[in-house]
């Protein structure tokens, strides 16, 4: 179901969304191919921009088409903005475009312990897949505003392809579902479950609690 005609689209998201509508289960070679072909740029996605979001919110996010079993959703950066450590729910596969250099971080989860994994930064126009089970966390530690288009997708027809995904909230020391954005201090309505004993070392625990003051601080300020 798309939110409006895609024949107002950009022609590379239009040509982005024509080949999306094929693919089902793609290989990472075939999604970096489709995304790679349609040439997008940064100025494509400026009508889902949302530069001016809710401070409450850890990023900006847009749904730009919903084809039954993928999405195409932009999000927007500002500077300090960062995701909480999460999943990507029902998603079986996904890709990111970036147009910044943002901060990306994979982690892994072994029990209760969750821990850094790599650090794979972006550049910008780089596209990066998302693969099924990956935990990560993008964020802007630059100057400067950027957009990135995501991509997720699932065998099937899904009616929220991310939903249900998981935030390893490291400063509370638990696991968080939602459907809705991957954002630190999540609203308690917007929890649809939490599961205890999160653990994680005294670095990582830092850095996330740095990062959760800093959205406080935003919110705060309005």
């Amino acid at each position: 179901m798309a939110l409006r005609n895609i024949e107002s689209f950009p022609p590379s998201l239009q040509a982005l969304i024509k080949q999306l509508n094929t693919l089902r289960e793609p290989s990472s070679d075939e999604l970096i191919q489709c995304i790679a072909s349609c040439h997008i740029q940064a100025s494509d996605l400026t009508p889902w921009a949302t530069p001016h979001h809710s401070p409450t919110d850890s990023y900006g996010r847009m749904l730009v088409w919903h084809g039954g079993h993928v999405e195409v959703m932009v999000m927007t950066w500002l500077p300090g903005d960062y995701s909480a450590i999460h999943d990507h729910g029902s998603a079986l596969w996904g890709a990111v475009q970036c147009f910044g250099e943002a901060r990306h971080q994979s982690f892994e989860l072994q029990g209760n312990l969750i821990s850094r994994k790599a650090e794979q930064p972006f550049a910008p126009q780089q596209i990066r897949v998302i693969e099924s089970g990956l935990i990560h966390q993008m964020g802007n530690p630059g100057q400067s505003t950027f957009l990135s288009l995501h991509i997720y997708g699932t065998s099937s027809p899904c009616s929220k392809i991310t939903g249900s995904a998981r935030i390893f909230n490291v400063p509370e020391g638990c696991i968080q579902t939602t459907d809705g954005g991957v954002f630190f201090d999540l609203p308690e309505e917007q929890v649809l479950s939490c599961q205890k004993g999160l653990c994680a070392d005294v670095q990582l625990l830092k850095e996330q609690s740095d990062f959760l003051q800093h959205r406080r601080v935003k919110a705060k300020q309005g």
